[in-house]
């Protein structure tokens, strides 16, 4: 599977904007001369190979985490910050309702990825299932990003309490990946969209 190196630069203006240029510098000196290359290079629109995110995902886990995931959540949930700055999901929220949305976010996939497609399954006032199906590279740190991509998103959707699981992963030998989204639509932003936080 191929992403556009949007998720690769975010990541590592993330890094950079938390951790410093020095700390950038050591992440992207541990990944491979490809990689190193790709970041150097590349520009948002391009396509390139998700195990080059995957690698540099993997190294500031290693250099900056607890190789549990966490930093590729956070670094999820800064791209999906960054992916939502426009104007449009600004707009939408005020000509739709949510699950419809989610649906169009979710529908975003195939403009970051050239494989499988992002659904939502189901969605009431208080929970949503997320499926990413046909994906054939499954890596849980690939998963981790979507995890903090889904918890933001909800978040500035206006939806309080959010949590978010990860129940169901192929990376773990499940049958597909599935992601638990709960929490409660804030009510003061359901009455004034412009209240969503930004």
């Amino acid at each position: 599977m191929n992403v556009k190196a949007q998720g690769l630069l975010n990541a590592a203006k993330w890094i950079e904007e938390q951790y410093g240029r020095d700390t950038l510098g050591e992440v992207v000196r541990a990944c491979s001369p490809a990689v190193r290359e790709r970041y150097v290079s590349a520009i948002a629109i391009n396509w390139h190979p998700v195990e080059e995110l995957v690698e540099f995902l993997r190294a500031a886990e290693r250099l900056l985490g607890r190789e549990d995931g966490r930093i590729a959540e956070r670094i999820g949930a800064a791209g999906a910050r960054a992916n939502m700055k426009g104007t449009l999901v600004r707009i939408a929220v005020y000509l739709a309702r949510p699950e419809y949305l989610m649906q169009r976010i979710a529908g975003l996939w195939r403009q970051f990825n050239d494989q499988g497609e992002m659904l939502l399954v189901s969605m009431d006032e208080k929970h949503a299932l997320i499926e990413v199906r046909g994906v054939t590279a499954a890596d849980p740190l690939f998963c981790a990003t979507l995890t903090g991509w889904c918890l933001e998103t909800a978040t500035r959707l206006g939806i309080v309490g959010t949590t978010v699981k990860h129940t169901h992963c192929r990376a773990r030998g499940d049958g597909r990946c599935l992601w638990d989204v709960r929490g409660s639509v804030d009510e003061a932003v359901a009455r004034d969209p412009a209240r969503m936080p930004r």
